[in-house]
Parts: C-alpha cells; structure tokens; sequence
C-alpha cells in the first residue's frame, strides 16, 4: 500500500515558481531585484526621491543622485544604509556601494539654437 506521503496535491505557484527559479540558478538575481525595489522603503521618501538603487551584482550596489549634494549626502549615511538592507536581505547582501557615473551633457557649441 502506497504510503500519503509519497502523494502531492496542488502545490502554491509561489513555491512551483521559487523552484524554477532556484533549478535555473536565478532566485539569488531575483532576491537582489528585490533590495533594488525596496529602496524607498529602507532610506525614506525624502531619500529616494534623490536617488535610485540601479543595480546591484555580487554584492556591490550602484546608487545615482540627482545632484552631487545628494551624492555626498547619501555617502556619509552609507555606512547606516548597508547595514539596514543587510538586515533585511541577510548579512553580505550589500558589501560595496559604487556610484553609477552620469552620463555626460552633450555640450552646446555656438550654432546651436
């Protein structure tokens, strides 16, 4: 006789997805897609309308500032940040901020109007 636990019912789409993800070697890509959504909510409104979390890969975070106050700013409360999302997301989750660099204003030369 066949023993119940050897039978599977309906499984969560969560848990079928988390599988996938994890035999295809992207649930840690996707865990780190998440700290990038989460940015607002670990350094404030005020915060994150100034600046972004871009990426993050192998543990280095690449924030941009809308002005270089808010980049220095966000520079000395970095040490505070990295400590809240590797609450969060576990400890190693961030080991390394690097600033993502602007992308140059073309320059205006004197025939343009």
């Amino acid at each position: 006789m066949a023993d119940r636990r050897d039978r599977t019912g309906p499984q969560p789409i969560s848990g079928i997805l988390r599988d996938v993800l994890d035999s295809c070697g992207l649930n840690d890509r996707m865990q780190e897609r998440e700290l990038l959504h989460d940015w607002s909510e670990v350094v404030g409104p005020e915060i994150a309308a100034h600046s972004r979390a871009v990426d993050i890969r192998e543990g280095v975070l690449y924030l941009d500032a809308d002005h270089g106050m808010w980049r220095q700013e966000l520079t000395l409360l970095l040490p505070d940040i990295i400590r809240k999302l590797n609450v969060k997301y576990g400890k190693g989750a961030v080991t390394e901020v690097r600033w993502q660099r602007p992308i140059p204003s073309p320059r205006k030369t004197g025939n343009d109007r």
